[in-house]
């Protein structure tokens, strides 16, 4: 997890895991090649594969995200455990790793802050901390409390977390109001000074000018998470240059002709940036969008097996990255933005569904319990605490997990397991999963609640759809038609291989 106040051109290297810095890009890194994933054999499925070449059901059962969220939260929040700190100012940081004792900046709070949000707890001190993070100066919200410059995919990044928290927390609060409009204003100004075009590293508010230290850093698909915050500060400020902005964001970034990742958490906020605009009648293609996000022929996502244990899913770091190497991070974030997308494009569902099946299986590889010791760099560590990287093979060993700069178990990727649990419900098969499209659907608030039921099997599967009697009404919204309750509920079958996108109204 790097810092955005460094800049130098030296090589950085881990001292006691000898693999390269990830994130102090900003302390330099050697240039790495542009290699990409191999294409590995698929693994095991009930049936054929889509678009995507994921199978339609994981061998390993998807991950009690539940329990995972209890223990997770319960071991961050405990003070004696070292990772609920206090910054000098009095404001509640988080480290970015288990074995770092720094403010891991709003990458790290963020999503702790809300995962809190979600779970119905929040976190007491959260208007100190996510002020602490907007600079009054600058107009924007960055990574750290003191910095001047930051990459791009970090800047859309942090202002998404920082306008979903305020959306959940501040969303009338005039105050805060004014500082999305701030922000929005900045982020605009900034884009049209370098002509949208976001084929560099980053930007240097205190210049005033883009930087890029190597031409391997350049990030052109933030272009797709500005349209994501721009269409966001619109819904929060109700002011028209925002939607102007999104929609310029967004045919920039379907102007790619090919994929133009760095970064997938660009990727996967264009999806849902794409995907609302289409439903409100601009003209765009969530679909590119959300084939820039499963892709495997670019690097992107992993396919196939590693030792044995399918890594299907899961996510790469940044686009050149040595090959066959996935993040908890960026396995877990992507959900959270593909996900509520597929209540305006169902037709993406079956593909969405599949996805999110494997990742909630094969996110097990991160987590001590699931590998032998001598797979895992630190395994006497906490073991509610995922490690930042799994590679295919390490040390004679495959796969291996282990970490980054900063530490080897990772806080700001573990963090999103608090949202996971909070989007998913088991419904007693174990395949079997109901997951929530309007808990991170930060654009409306004021829909009726969605779900999205995926039977991976062979076999029909009946699921049971509570409703208010006399109240609730079911609208299957991709056979865009009504589901008459019977005595009382609404009994939903799901064919073989099917996903369905249900709203419950009333």
């Amino acid at each position: 997890m790097r810092g955005d106040d460094l800049i130098n051109e030296e090589y950085v290297a881990e001292s006691d895991m000898g693999v390269p810095n990830r994130r102090e890009f900003l302390a330099g890194l050697t240039a790495l090649g542009l290699s990409a994933f191999a294409e590995q054999a698929i693994g095991a499925s009930t049936g054929p594969a889509g678009w995507s070449g994921l199978p339609n059901r994981p061998t390993e059962q998807p991950l009690d995200f539940n329990s995972l969220a209890t223990a997770f939260n319960a071991f961050v929040m405990d003070p004696a455990h070292g990772v609920n700190l206090r910054a000098k100012d009095g404001r509640q940081v988080f480290p970015s790793a288990l074995e770092s004792a720094e403010d891991g900046g709003l990458t790290t709070y963020g999503p702790m802050a809300m995962g809190k949000e979600l779970r119905g707890e929040g976190l007491e001190g959260l208007p100190a901390s996510l002020k602490g993070y907007f600079n009054d100066q600058y107009g924007l919200f960055l990574d750290g409390a003191d910095a001047t410059l930051c990459e791009y995919w970090y800047l859309m990044n942090v202002t998404a977390l920082a306008y979903g928290l305020i959306r959940l927390r501040f969303g009338r609060d005039a105050e805060w109001l004014a500082r999305v409009e701030k922000s929005a204003e900045r982020l605009k100004q900034m884009a049209q000074q370098i002509h949208y075009d976001f084929n560099s590293q980053g930007y240097d508010f205190a210049k005033g000018a883009a930087f890029t230290n190597h031409d391997i850093y350049r990030q052109p698909d933030a272009i797709g998470g500005y349209s994501y915050v721009m269409l966001l500060a619109w819904k929060l400020t109700g002011k028209e240059f925002c939607l102007a902005e999104a929609k310029i964001g967004i045919d920039r970034y379907m102007d790619f002709a090919s994929n133009p990742w760095y970064e997938v958490p660009s990727g996967a906020m264009a999806t849902m940036a794409a995907a609302r605009l289409e439903a409100m009648g601009y003209p765009t293609n969530a679909r590119k969008a959300l084939g820039f996000v499963l892709d495997s022929k670019a690097g992107l996502m992993a396919k196939g097996r590693w030792g044995g244990h399918e890594v299907n899913g899961l996510m790469a770091g940044f686009r050149t990255e040595p090959a066959d190497q996935a993040y908890s991070m960026e396995s877990m974030v992507v959900l959270p933005y593909l996900l509520p997308a597929v209540r305006f494009r169902p037709e993406l569902a079956l593909e969405v569904a599949r996805h999110a099946l494997n990742v909630a299986a094969n996110l097990r590889w991160f987590y001590p319990e699931y590998l032998p010791r001598e797979n895992q760099s630190r395994p006497d560590l906490a073991p509610m605490i995922p490690y930042e990287r799994l590679s295919r093979e390490e040390k004679g060993r495959s796969p291996y997990a282990t970490g980054d700069f900063a530490g080897h178990r990772s806080i700001y990727g573990g963090a999103y397991v608090l949202w996971l649990d909070k989007m998913v419900q088991p419904q007693g098969d174990p395949w079997l999963l109901r997951w929530d499209l309007s808990i991170t659907n930060f654009l409306d608030r004021d829909l009726p609640p969605a779900f999205l039921y995926y039977n991976p099997g062979p076999e029909e599967k009946r699921v049971t759809i509570g409703i208010t009697a006399g109240k609730s009404r079911v609208h299957d919204l991709m056979r865009n038609r009504m589901i008459q309750p019977e005595k009382g509920r609404v009994e939903l079958r799901l064919g073989a291989g099917e996903a369905r996108v249900i709203e419950v109204q009333g």
